[in-house]
């Protein structure tokens, strides 16, 4: 039994008449009386009693009626299931991201994503920049947020925003009274940093900004996240130095301050599979980028770097 047949049977059943039924369907009455009596032979059944004044349904095509229906709107409901899931707009997207991510592009993101794709659950993750890059090689997230603009195989890398370091500072620093705090001004001081192996980009970009000032960070502790490594920091044990949108994070007893000379953080990008990527994953890397390119038009931007 195909599903035309159906279709077929059940526009002849609601019409009762094979020429209303035929202009419904766009089909030559000839055809429309074979498949149906093709069904009837398949079926081994009469499911119309035709007559000089029109046919009408025999006790067996009653019954196939509301079966058909059935059958037909499931049907219908699985191929709307089936191209929504293939367009991305239901089922669910595994985000992960760095904590500053969190309070920088994902707090603009994430809503606007919601918006346009209201069936798709973002499920997200905290995970600095090289766990994120183990994680999508392994399918445990469909995409990334990290500070990196670096190749990596497996994966193509977008970068979305630059953004400057800042100071973080306890809130009774004698810097953190300081409009803008020189950069030479923090030697000496101990500082926080988060483990190079997580995110060697980032961690990088700090060294080599201290090196330019002149001296290198006296690191004291290690936090395996942003917002330990602020929490340290707010606690007078230590100071940092972070990408801009880290100051989002609101943690009592912690200062931000511009430094000077400016210098900029690692580039927040995403980052999906290079291939295979999951198409909720690909619409919210879109959007991620639309939004970014308001911001870059005004003062140019990377391009994408694609690995293999």
């Amino acid at each position: 039994m195909e599903l035309r047949h159906l279709r077929y049977f059940v526009a002849v059943a609601e019409e009762l008449s094979f020429t209303r039924a035929a202009a419904r369907l766009g089909i030559a009455q000839p055809p429309l009386s074979q498949q149906i009596g093709k069904l009837e032979r398949e079926l081994e059944v009469r499911l119309f009693e035709r007559g000089p004044r029109g046919v009408r349904l025999t006790t067996a095509g009653t019954a196939l009626l509301g079966e058909a229906r059935m059958v037909l709107a499931r049907t219908g409901e699985a191929t709307r299931i089936v191209r929504q899931v293939e367009h991305g707009r239901t089922g669910a997207v595994r985000v992960g991201s760095v904590a500053s991510g969190f309070s920088g592009v994902l707090l603009d993101l994430l809503p606007a994503f919601r918006a346009a794709y209201p069936a798709v659950l973002p499920l997200v993750y905290e995970m600095e920049a090289v766990p994120q890059l183990e994680a999508l090689g392994q399918g445990r997230i469909d995409i990334g947020f990290l500070r990196s603009s670096a190749p990596h195989p497996g994966v193509s890398l977008w970068p979305l925003r630059a953004e400057p370091l800042v100071a973080a500072l306890p809130e009774d620093h004698e810097l953190a009274r300081a409009e803008r705090v020189p950069l030479a001004a923090l030697a000496g001081e101990p500082f926080v940093l988060f483990p190079r192996a997580d995110a060697p980009e980032a961690f990088d970009t700090i060294i080599g900004a201290c090196d330019r000032a002149g001296f290198a960070p006296d690191v004291v502790y290690e936090a395996s996240n942003d917002h330990t490594l602020v929490a340290l920091v707010a606690s007078g044990l230590a100071v940092s130095l972070v990408p801009g949108s880290t100051s989002n994070l609101r943690i009592p007893g912690a200062r931000y301050r511009p430094v000077d000379p400016a210098e900029p953080a690692a580039t927040m990008s995403a980052a999906i599979p290079a291939t295979r990527a999951a198409r909720p994953a690909v619409n919210l890397l879109e959007l991620a980028r639309s939004r970014a390119a308001g911001e870059r038009s005004r003062d140019g931007g990377p391009s994408p770097t694609d690995a293999a």
